[in-house]
C-alpha cells in the first residue's frame, strides 16, 4: 500500500507539474511575469529566486503550482497577464491543458505501438469508437472459488470467442447459453486480453442458482488501428478516448435523469482516493498497465480543465471569450465571486467524492 501511495503521488505530481509548466512557458512566451513556480503545495520549505521568478519546494506533497502576475486581475502593468490580449490570455490559460493532452498522446502512441496497435476497453454501455476497428467480446471479469470456471482454467480478462464452436457476440447471449446448458459439458474458446494466450477448454457446467459457470461476465471492446492511422495513433486514440469520456458522461447524466437519482453519475465519478485504488490494482498488472493509467489520468486532467467550469482553466477562458466578443473585460468583482464560488463548489464535490471513494474502495485500500 505504501508503494501505491508513493507512486500515486509521483504520477499526480508529474502530471500537475507538466500542466503548470505549460502555463509557465506560455506566460514567459507572451511576456507575462511569472512570480513563482513551485513543486508541491505551500507552505514553502525552500525557495530560490532566479531572475524574476522564485522556484520553490513546498511541504504538501501533491502536484505543484505557478503564480503569474495578474492571473486573478490583481496586478497591473505591461508584465501583467490581465494587460495581455484575449488571444494571449487564452494561450496561457489553455497551455496546461495542451501539455496534458500531449503527455496522453505520447504515452498512447508508445503503448499502442508495443501492443500491435491494439487495445482493450471495458464496454460499460453501448458505445462505438469513431476511429479504428472495434469488436465487442463477452469477457470474464472474475472467477468464483471452486467453480467450474476455476477448475477449467478460465482467468480474468479472458475474452469469449465461441461456445461449442459458435461465435457469441454479447454478454447477455453468453449468460443465456450458460443457463440453457446447465449440467452439460461445453467447449469454450478464449483469448486473454493481457497475455494473448488462446485456450480451448472443456467445461462441465454445474446446476446452480449461483451460475452454471461460476464467473462474472462483462463486455470488452477490442480496438485496432490499421494502415496510415498507425502513424497518427497517438492523437487518434486520444480523440477516441476523449469522445468516450464525453459519451460516458452524457450516458451517466441521462441515466441519472431517467432514474430520478444521482446514483449512476455519483457511483462512476472518482477522485484521488479512487485513483489511488486504481494505482494499487494497476501495479499488479505490470508496467504497461501503469503507463496506460498515467495516460488516462493526464487525459482526464485535460478534459476537466477544458470544461467551462468556474475556477478551472476552461471557466476562465469563458471570461476571455466575453472580452474578445464585447471588447471589454467582464466585471472584476462578479468574475471574482464566480471563481470563488466555483472553487468552493469543487472543494465540496471533492470532499463528497473522497468520502464515496473511501467507502467504495475500502476493501482494495486495506488489502
Amino acid at each position: 500500500m505504501i508503494l501505491a501511495i508513493i507512486i500515486f503521488i509521483l504520477i499526480f505530481s508529474f502530471l500537475v507539474l507538466g500542466h503548470e509548466l505549460g502555463h509557465f512557458l506560455a506566460a514567459r512566451k507572451v511576456g507575462a511575469k511569472v512570480e513563482e513556480f513551485g513543486l508541491f503545495l505551500p507552505p514553502r520549505i525552500w525557495g530560490k529566486k532566479i531572475g524574476e521568478t522564485i522556484y520553490s519546494i513546498n511541504w504538501i506533497p501533491f502536484g505543484g503550482f505557478v503564480k503569474i502576475l495578474g492571473e486573478n486581475r490583481d496586478g497591473e502593468g505591461p508584465r501583467s497577464l490581465s494587460s495581455k490580449t484575449p488571444l494571449q490570455k487564452a494561450f496561457v490559460l489553455l497551455s496546461g491543458v495542451g501539455v496534458n493532452f500531449l503527455i496522453a498522446i505520447i504515452l498512447f502512441y508508445i503503448l499502442l505501438g508495443v501492443n500491435g496497435f491494439t487495445t482493450y476497453q471495458s464496454q460499460i454501455f453501448d458505445y462505438q469508437f469513431p476511429i479504428g476497428e472495434q469488436t465487442v467480446y463477452p469477457a470474464i471479469s472474475y472467477i468464483a472459488e471452486n467453480s467450474p470456471a476455476q477448475l477449467a482454467g478460465l482467468e480474468a480478462h479472458d475474452l469469449i470467442l465461441s461456445v461449442n464452436n459458435e461465435q457469441v457476440k454479447t454478454a447477455e447471449e453468453f449468460v443465456k447459453l450458460m443457463s440453457v446448458n446447465q449440467g452439460n459439458e461445453i467447449v469454450l474458446s478464449t483469448i486473454n486480453a493481457q497475455t494473448k494466450e488462446e485456450k480451448n477448454l472443456d467445461i462441465a457446467l454445474r446446476v446452480s442458482d449461483k451460475g452454471a459457470l461460476g464467473a462474472g461476465i462483462t463486455e470488452i471492446s477490442e480496438l485496432k488501428y490499421y494502415g496510415i492511422s498507425r502513424i497518427f495513433v497517438g492523437p487518434l486514440h486520444t480523440v477516441n478516448m476523449t469522445h468516450l469520456t464525453f459519451s460516458a458522461l452524457g450516458h451517466l447524466i441521462s441515466s441519472s435523469l431517467e432514474q430520478g437519482s444521482i446514483d449512476p453519475l455519483a457511483d462512476n465519478l472518482t477522485g484521488p482516493v479512487g485513483i489511488l485504488a486504481f494505482t494499487k490494482l494497476t501495479l499488479e498488472g505490470g508496467v504497461w498497465q501503469l503507463f496506460y493509467l498515467i495516460a488516462a489520468i493526464s487525459l482526464a486532467l485535460a478534459i476537466l480543465n477544458i470544461l467551462p467550469i468556474p475556477a478551472v482553466d476552461g471557466g476562465r477562458v469563458v471570461f476571455v471569450i466575453y472580452e474578445a466578443i464585447f471588447k471589454k473585460k467582464f466585471p472584476q468583482k462578479i468574475e471574482y465571486w464566480i471563481n470563488v464560488g466555483g472553487f468552493y463548489v469543487l472543494l465540496l464535490l471533492f470532499f463528497l467524492i473522497t468520502i464515496k471513494d473511501i467507502i467504495q474502495f475500502k476493501d482494495i485500500l486495506i488489502k
